[in-house]
């Protein structure tokens, strides 16, 4: 059965019902395990950082207090044990002694300074620097305790995404696991029996570039893990099986690509009004992907949201930018002032616009701003695959100058683009 249609909103009041999505449970996990989660609670240094003096040479720990050579030089008495391992604990050293240290060692007590080996000259049991060596001078080449923090320190702050480098300062600060709102996790239903996954297609057939993009597209988003199912048009079906996911419980987000239109043949519609679904967005007034919409279907725990990706290629992947970043960014629990995310940039060029509502147009850097990538039809891939980002184009368009907003898309950014610099 046809569904009525309902006004379409605007694009900023979509995204802003995206990102108005509740975070996920929090999840206590290994350092490894939590990389990507939003910290619940602050990291803190459980001791200080270093925990204690290290040599940042190899060479030899000095006291203080050298002997007096017989030119009158200083010069330090050498004890006979050799560094074998920065985890050796040297004795504290007495006046006038020098034990040998390498680069990470635990300085003992009483150091002084350490001589670089190269700085150094021995003479027998007797060890003097270069006469033109700073490293005599006091705590030369020692790294104190608690010089990058102090116990209870702050490193970083509830809130933040536990990036690779900071789950390495939590190490660091003596943690095992930490606290966080877990990434979503999500499945993906990919529909339509015209969509093939290999080879060439035949008349009526179209190559699959969902089931092969938005996987990576995702991860790079903050999914945790992304699953695939592939079903043809029928409505009953897509019902059952998206009760079915509903029921099980193991993924927090289903992405579907086509039938998001309000034709006869499109059958999320009808599925999602089957299961009692709650349409949050339904049509977005911008072109191309005004058909995406966004669904909460009820569960006994936390509700499970759906993001139905139009089925041509450019319209699924400008929806997925549009609306599927800030609710991947509010299930993450990202702060909420961060979730809609544009970059402001240039004109270059004129930026032509939609016949109604705002564009979203693939758009490359040129010299004076992005320019217009071209190919950038409903239907179509190849302005995409040279893009960035998705310029935001009012209606009216914009003249080169004009400041516009930006969309960068997932999984484009990289090295390989060829800017017109």
């Amino acid at each position: 059965m046809t569904q009525p249609r309902t006004a379409m909103i605007t694009l900023t009041q979509a995204r802003e019902r995206a990102a108005a999505a509740g975070p996920l449970a929090a999840d206590r996990l290994s350092l490894q395990e939590a990389i990507g989660g939003v910290l619940l609670d602050p990291v803190r240094a459980l001791q200080d950082i270093p925990h204690a003096s290290t040599s940042a040479m190899d060479g030899w720990a000095l006291a203080a207090d050298p002997l007096r050579s017989s030119t009158g030089g200083p010069e330090w008495a050498l004890r006979p044990e050799q560094a074998q391992s920065p985890a050796d604990r040297p004795a504290p050293l007495l006046p006038g002694e020098a034990t040998e240290v390498l680069t990470g060692s635990v300085v003992p007590t009483g150091t002084h300074a350490v001589l670089r080996t190269e700085h150094g000259i021995t003479d027998g049991p007797r060890l003097r620097a270069l006469s033109t060596s700073p490293d005599t001078a006091p705590q030369r080449n020692v790294r104190p305790a608690g010089a990058e923090c102090r116990a209870e320190d702050q490193l970083v702050p509830a809130g933040a995404v536990l990036t690779p480098a900071r789950a390495a300062v939590a190490a660091v600060a003596g943690h095992d696991h930490v606290t966080v709102i877990r990434r979503p996790r999500v499945h993906l239903v990919l529909t339509g029996a015209e969509v093939t996954t290999s080879g060439m297609p035949a008349p009526g057939e179209v190559r699959d570039v969902f089931g092969l993009a938005l996987p990576q597209m995702l991860h790079e988003m903050g999914a945790a893990a992304v699953t695939t199912q592939r079903l043809g048009d029928d409505p009953e079906t897509l019902a059952a099986t998206l009760r079915q996911i509903s029921e099980v419980g193991s993924v927090d987000l289903i992405v579907t690509s086509g039938g998001t239109a309000h034709s006869r043949a499109d059958a999320l519609r009808p599925a999602l009004h089957a299961l009692g679904a709650e349409l949050t967005v339904d049509s977005v007034d911008m072109r191309p992907g005004h058909p995406v919409l966004l669904a909460r279907l009820s569960r006994r725990k936390e509700p499970l949201y759906l993001l139905g990706l139009p089925g041509n290629p450019l319209a699924g992947f400008s929806a997925l930018t549009a609306l599927g970043v800030p609710l991947l960014r509010a299930l993450r629990g990202i702060p909420a002032a961060e979730r809609t995310p544009t970059v402001g940039l240039t004109a270059g060029a004129r930026l032509p616009a939609a016949r109604r509502g705002v564009r979203l147009l693939p758009v490359r850097r040129g010299p004076k701003g992005v320019l217009p990538a071209g190919h950038s039809r409903s239907h179509m891939m190849r302005g995409l695959a040279q893009s960035e980002a998705l310029a935001i184009v009012p209606e009216g368009g914009l003249a080169p100058g004009d400041p516009v907003d930006c969309l960068l898309v997932p999984g484009q950014r990289g090295e390989d683009f060829e800017w017109d610099d």
